[in-house]
């Protein structure tokens, strides 16, 4: 049988947490994760990630986890949030493996941020370029699971 890259599932690398823990995004599976690029400028990066701290209840309420990559991690404290974490990525090792997720990953601008949202199976269901995707994202995951189909929004 012939190796093949997985193309639709959580990206399976080991990164570090600001908090300095060790995390594998694919240990989310069985969880909806989404997964949150953060724009490279510091005041859109929070604007967003407070988008999504408004909705905490709701993220807890679905069983939903929010991975927040960022270049500057120091500005973007989410401290008290139990499924919000933050992870440093600087080298974009992990914008790279979700980026490449996407049918044209040559078109993703890491600069403008992205989100991703996957499934409880670990399924990539869809994808947003840019920022402020938080009311789709959402209505998605009121959706029920049975219900989710793979469509990216890309």
């Amino acid at each position: 049988m012939a190796s093949t890259d997985l193309k639709f599932g959580i990206p399976d690398l080991e990164l570090c947490c600001a908090s300095g823990a060790k995390l594998n995004p694919a240990s989310f599976a069985g969880h909806e994760l989404i997964a949150l690029f953060c724009p490279i400028d510091v005041a859109k990066s929070a604007q967003e990630i407070a988008a999504y701290r408004q909705h905490s209840v709701e993220l807890v309420k679905r069983d939903a986890w929010l991975l927040t990559f960022a270049d500057h991690c120091d500005d973007l404290s989410v401290d008290g949030d139990e499924r919000v974490l933050t992870i440093p990525d600087p080298e974009k090792r992990a914008w790279v493996a979700f980026r490449n997720l996407t049918t044209h990953p040559e078109e993703m601008d890491r600069s403008s941020g992205a989100t991703f949202l996957f499934t409880r199976g670990g399924g990539l269901h869809r994808y947003w370029h840019g920022a402020g995707h938080v009311d789709e994202v959402l209505s998605e995951l009121r959706v029920p699971s049975s219900q989710h189909r793979h469509q990216p929004a890309g």
